[in-house]
Order: structure tokens, then sequence, then C-alpha cells
């Protein structure tokens, strides 16, 4: 039996309805796995970022409160935070041979400084006069920082220097010109900071790398030492030595 024309009509009709929903199903489902694979790596890369984040804050947190074990022969310092930041800095280091860290000492009554000897002190040592002197041979990072407050000087100029001596011979020194608002630069150096007409705060540093050997002794020495502040900062007035390495040979002369 024939089918009627009207009859063929519908059913192709309904053949290309059919293929249509399937066509579209098929899409929204290809659409929905894209979506749901986005959603998942975009959740993933938050978590992993989250975590990654928190654990940098610990870390941070953990430093900061200076909780990591003190090393063996080396007592964290009872007193002062920056102290104890200091030591926990001193504990992570990969050099930790040798190390000192001091602050000047009370009361100062000559140019050459004196230093306190109860703060850390691993394998140096102090010699009568205050002098740290060194035990191991080797190449010796040296930071020195000094605080001036200078108040009711007369001239417009007044010369602030730092000497770092090794056995008693000058090994490096700087040099600092301040000055009144009257005469802002000399000729040479340029001024100071200055809050006011009649005082001045200011800080001197040296940063040395220098070859020490064993029985060698750092001192400092200031001109201007009736201008050091050992009551508002007293922790500004430090001197810091670590071995970083062996003697080099390369270094005979170096400084940074």
């Amino acid at each position: 039996m024939c089918s009627s024309p009207e009859q063929t009509f519908f059913q192709a009709n309904d053949s290309h309805e059919a293929a249509m929903a399937m066509t579209e199903d098929g899409v929204s489902r290809r659409l929905s796995a894209t979506n749901k694979t986005y959603f998942y790596f975009t959740t993933a890369s938050l978590t992993v970022c989250l975590v990654f984040a928190l654990a940098t804050i610990m870390v941070l947190i953990v430093q900061r409160k200076g909780l990591a074990p003190p090393e063996d022969g080396i007592t964290a310092p009872s007193t002062g935070n920056e102290l104890k930041v200091v030591f926990t800095t001193l504990q992570n280091a990969s050099f930790m041979k040798a190390a000192a860290y001091m602050t000047v000492s009370k009361p100062i009554n000559s140019p050459k400084l004196k230093w306190t000897n109860n703060h850390i002190l691993q394998d140096i040592t102090y010699n009568s006069k205050g002098d740290p002197v060194i035990q191991t041979p080797g190449l010796y990072l040296v930071y020195c920082n000094l605080h001036f407050h200078l108040t009711n000087f007369s001239s417009n100029t007044i010369y602030l220097k730092m000497e770092l001596l090794v056995n008693n011979i000058t090994n490096r020194q700087t040099l600092l010109t301040p000055c009144s608002n009257t005469n802002r630069q000399t000729i040479f150096n340029p001024c100071a900071s200055v809050t006011d007409n009649n005082r001045i705060y200011q800080e001197l540093s040296i940063f040395h790398l220098v070859n020490l050997d064993a029985d060698d002794w750092l001192s400092v020495k200031t001109e201007q030492y009736e201008y050091l502040d050992l009551d508002f900062l007293p922790n500004d007035n430090i001197l810091t030595v670590l071995r970083y390495s062996d003697k080099s040979k390369e270094c005979a002369d170096c400084f940074v």
C-alpha cells in the first residue's frame, strides 16, 4: 500500500524535528561539561593559591616571633625585641660559624668605643679593653652603625667621622658634614637633614668585608663621641661581626 503525500510530509517533518532536538541536547551537554571543567579548574586554582597564601603567612609569623629552635652554643638575648629579631636572623644564617652582636657600652669618655659583651657572642671573645677578638680566621662581614644627636653647636658646619680599626690600624672610615639651614651644602659634602637650626639627627654606618686572622681585634673610633645618642635610641649604636667564609685570596683588600 502506498502512503499518501500528506503522511510522507509529516513523517519527514517529525524526523527533522527529532534530529534538531538531538542536536540541541548534545550541544547543551557539551556546554555543561565544559562549564563544569572550567568551574573545577578555577576552584582548584583558587584553593592552591589560598593554601600557598596561608602557608606564607604562617612562615612570616613564625619568623617574626622567633620560634625557630636555638642553635647549640647560642642563647637568645633576654631583652629587646630588636635583639630577638637579629638573633633569629643569625640562627638561620647559612654562614653561622662565628658571630657577635654588640651595643655601645656606657659611659663614653674617649673616642675609642667600648662594647657590651652580654648579647650574641659565638667563637668571638673580648680583650681587656672591651674589643671583640677573632678566634677563627676567615672572611668576615663587619657592620657598624652609630646614631648622633647634635645640639647647640655654634659653627655652621660640623664633621662626623667614624673609623673601623683592625689591630689599632684604620681599615675603613666614613665622613659626613652636616650643616645648618644657612649653609645647606659644603664644597665637598652634601649636608645632612636638619630638623631645626640647632638640632641634627644623623646616622653613620660602615659595612665592610675583610680578611681576619686569629687574635685580630676590632675597634671603632669617633671624635664626636659626645654627640652619640645612648638614651633615646641606645640599640641603634651597634657592632655586628659575621664570619662569611674561609679567607679569600681574591679579597686581600676588598670592601663593600
